[in-house]
């Protein structure tokens, strides 16, 4: 097991950039390559890409979570009577994925709220494509073991508490404990991998790990955990979906028709989860009944980019640089479009929802 370096949490540039840009020696991509099978359909799948794009081949990023866009081929479906070509990269979690987005790996992809901000501290020119609604907060929790002696947060003052830094796990973190009256550097912040802390956690090198689903699901119903906070109740934004600027700007109608794909995708995952569960088990290496249960405390939807979901994230930018998380102001505004480029690439079914 990858021996584990502990401390405390830096406010340093160069702490900024190995938690951002660090993490990808060791969080690289899982599979990458073009997949050319069409599996799903859309309503919509016989709609012309209008505009000027010249881009014949779209590079879509996703995360060891599961997407079932990839898996069902809708955008490959949609965009093959343009000539328009598919390729998608795996990530293990939003920092790395932002990463690919950042060096011209990738076009577009997903992740949580708080990888952007690192992103955009350390200069990453990306842009907020469209919002993710947060799902129930079940998903996400600070566990210990069963026989640990710590029963409560406040107990973890001064204690090991392994989670990804720089991912979404970080802000859950930071408003877990500041609800019990401490600060994230009240805490000896150990950064790992998902993998590698859930080792360092089942092993007692750390005190407590905020674990997710579908993992949370087994060790629940192992009886090996208990869990001393979940996600529920913390208010956050949600995820995103981004995107490289010019990607976003010289190619609006194929964006709208890509994020179009993903947004039916997801409505058909809301009504029929046990079908979606069959599809996405195998693929994230769990059994359908867990797969079930953790679509189910998934919000499988999308918000258009506004005022309102600009300013929230704001509020999680404003909190971290405040803790000193992030060593570097960020202004969420310099990283989204105008209200014309918007209304370009926002899915139909979307206009009425922000």
């Amino acid at each position: 097991m990858r021996k584990v370096q502990i401390a405390k949490y830096s406010i340093s540039r160069r702490d900024l950039l190995y938690a951002f840009y660090g993490l990808v020696s060791f969080t690289t991509l899982a599979s990458c390559g073009t997949n050319k099978t069409s599996i799903g359909n859309s309503s919509a799948n016989n709609t012309n890409i209008k505009g000027s794009s010249s881009t014949r081949v779209v590079r879509l990023g996703y995360q060891v979570s599961g997407d079932l866009t990839h898996e069902k081929g809708a955008i490959e479906k949609r965009l093959a009577p343009q000539g328009i070509g598919v390729t998608w990269s795996q990530f293990v979690s939003g920092p790395p994925l932002l990463e690919a987005l950042n060096v011209g790996s990738i076009d577009l992809g997903p992740a949580g709220e708080t990888p952007p901000i690192f992103a955009q501290a350390a200069g990453t020119n990306l842009i907020y494509v469209v919002n993710i609604p947060p799902g129930t907060g079940e998903g996400s929790a600070i566990v210990v073991l069963k026989d640990s002696p710590i029963q409560t947060l406040a107990g973890l003052k001064g204690k090991k508490v392994a989670y990804s830094r720089g991912t979404a796990q970080t802000f859950f973190v930071v408003k877990a404990f500041e609800e019990v009256g401490l600060k994230i550097s009240d805490i000896e912040s150990v950064n790992l991998p998902i993998a590698d802390g859930r080792a360092a956690f089942l092993n007692k090198t750390v005190d407590a790990f905020v674990e997710g689903d579908p993992n949370l699901i087994k060790l629940q119903r192992e009886g090996s955990i208990r869990v001393l906070r979940d996600a529920q109740g913390i208010k956050t934004p949600g995820g995103y979906y981004l995107a490289s600027r010019d990607f976003a700007i010289n190619n609006a109608e194929l964006l709208k028709a890509i994020l179009s794909e993903y947004y039916e995708v997801g409505q058909w995952a809301n009504k029929n989860r046990r079908a979606a569960a069959e599809i996405l088990a195998p693929k994230v290496k769990t059994d359908v009944d867990t797969m079930e249960l953790t679509l189910t405390r998934r919000k499988y939807d999308m918000r258009p980019i506004t005022e309102e979901v600009i300013s929230a994230q704001q509020k999680v930018a404003d909190l971290l640089y405040e803790l000193k998380v992030v060593p570097k102001q960020v202004d969420v505004k310099g990283a989204t479009l105008t209200a014309q480029q918007y209304a370009a690439i926002t899915p139909d079914a979307l206009r009425n929802r922000a």
